[in-house]
């Protein structure tokens, strides 16, 4: 059994000078020795199980340690924006009429037998509105449900077309109507921006019908382009950023092996001649360039070079890329409708950027759950070592009283003399450094003098295990 801390406080005399608590060292009364001695293996042939338990463990250890590195690895390659992917879904834009006093609205009220508005201030009128909403493809709640229709544009233009029944709008300004957004596409700034809106309402007085020209530019995060009609077809796309066509072409080139040995890199097409040096620079005959691209058909067709520096790529990729055009929708207002909602609907892909701080958030609650489990385990483990330390205390002591007893039997002369040598050593212990004479620690007035000290001497050395 381990050693038991005493039941009561030392009492100290408030006479004798009471040491520095700050320079006392901390007494553990907690056993931490799980090492078994090799003498009490072929004791108890069962300990040869906690020896293997001891090789799991050491096994385990450098399994953890070796997981616990790829586990850092990985954290730090998922925690980078490019490995999240932002939320998507559908923009449903809606654009449709509604019409107020028109005649034929003045006569179903007639009919109906219901009052006619003040033909003073009632107008015949009609309204064209141009509004949407975004559908996530994320069923769960999402913060993309606040954002307001006008979030999701660069810009709208409405153009009403003059006829002959609206003579005024041929030299008028009004029938233009644009609207810009310069906040970005940050979430937050969209939020807090009062002028944003969920709809777009264009109200004229009339009552024929009109043409008109709706131009939404859809905002893109990713800094998107269109590409021209020979780069669409070599990678299948409309669109796309500059980065993702270099990694296309990066790619075409590996699958085809394009890479060439090169004597000098100035001999390369797409760099300049001017203001370099003519002078060959010194390459490993022995290595491949991976600099310089040597153009097949299709690439030649494309970039108009038989070899280019890679280092070139973005320049000479610069003649595909065209500004995104705008959505394009032709709506005819029909005045003899009291609405049009429903007719003309839009659906547009849309991905919406990455929320930086709600990825944060999600994988610093992840870590949290992780710590929380990892603590619970390391209690655990904690609990079992703390066993076999008693279970290695109560073997030992065991152990001990079995060899004070066998010593005893085989030779008591012998065992009581050096038991006296030893208890001799314990009482130099006791007086540790003091400079006492050990004749004068053997006198009951010593200890009567400095109980505080002896009580001090005996909780370190119940502590520590040394008596």
């Amino acid at each position: 059994m381990p050693p038991l801390p005493p039941r009561h406080a030392p009492v100290v005399n408030n006479n004798k000078p009471r040491p520095n608590p700050a320079a006392t060292p901390a007494i553990s009364y907690t056993p931490t020795d799980t090492t078994i001695p090799p003498s009490l293996y072929h004791k108890v042939p069962n300990l040869e199980l906690y020896k293997k338990l001891e090789e799991a463990e050491r096994g385990v250890d450098l399994l953890i340690s070796r997981k616990a590195l790829d586990f850092q690895a990985i954290q730090q390659k998922t925690i980078h924006p490019s490995n999240f992917k932002g939320e998507t879904g559908i923009l449903r834009v809606f654009i449709y009429n509604t019409c107020e006093n028109q005649p034929w609205q003045k006569q179903l009220l007639q009919k109906q037998g219901l009052p006619l508005p003040d033909p003073t201030s009632a107008e015949s009128s009609w309204t064209l509105r141009v509004e949407g909403r975004f559908l996530s493809d994320n069923k769960e709640e999402t913060d993309s449900e606040e954002l307001k229709f006008s979030s999701f544009l660069s810009a709208i233009s409405i153009d009403l077309i003059p006829n002959e029944d609206y003579p005024a709008l041929q030299n008028a300004q009004s029938n233009i109507i644009e609207w810009r957004n310069d906040l970005g596409i940050d979430p937050a700034a969209q939020k807090n921006n009062a002028a944003s809106f969920d709809g777009l309402d264009i109200k004229r007085n009339g009552v024929f019908n009109i043409k008109s020209k709706i131009a939404l530019l859809v905002k893109s995060h990713a800094a998107t382009f269109k590409l021209s009609d020979e780069m669409a077809q070599f990678t299948g796309k409309h669109e796309s950023t500059q980065q993702e066509l270099i990694y296309l072409v990066w790619q075409y080139v590996l699958y085809k092996n394009l890479f060439r040995k090169t004597e000098a890199l100035t001999r390369v097409d797409a760099v300049s001649t001017n203001n370099i040096v003519t002078e060959p620079l010194n390459q490993d005959d022995d290595d491949d360039d991976l600099t310089v691209v040597q153009s097949d058909d299709v690439l030649q067709n494309l970039l108009k070079v038989k070899t280019f520096k890679f280092s070139d790529l973005y320049k000479l990729l610069q003649p595909h890329f065209k500004p995104r055009e705008p959505i394009i929708v032709d709506f005819e207002v029909n005045t003899k409708k009291s609405t049009t909602l429903g007719e003309t609907v839009i659906d547009i892909p849309i991905e919406l950027p990455l929320n930086l701080s709600k990825i944060q958030k999600e994988l610093l609650d992840l870590n949290k759950v992780a710590f929380e489990n990892l603590t619970k385990a390391d209690n655990i483990i904690q609990q079992l070592n703390s066993r076999i330390s008693l279970g290695i205390v109560a073997l030992q002591n065991a152990n001990g009283r079995e060899k004070f007893y066998r010593e005893l039997s085989e030779d008591p002369v012998k065992f009581i003399e050096s038991w006296i040598d030893s208890q001799s050593e314990t009482l130099k212990a006791l007086k540790s450094d003091e400079g006492f004479d050990e004749e004068i620690v053997r006198r009951a007035q010593y200890f009567e003098e400095n109980e505080h000290l002896i009580k001090e001497k005996i909780d370190l050395l119940l502590g520590s295990s040394r008596f």
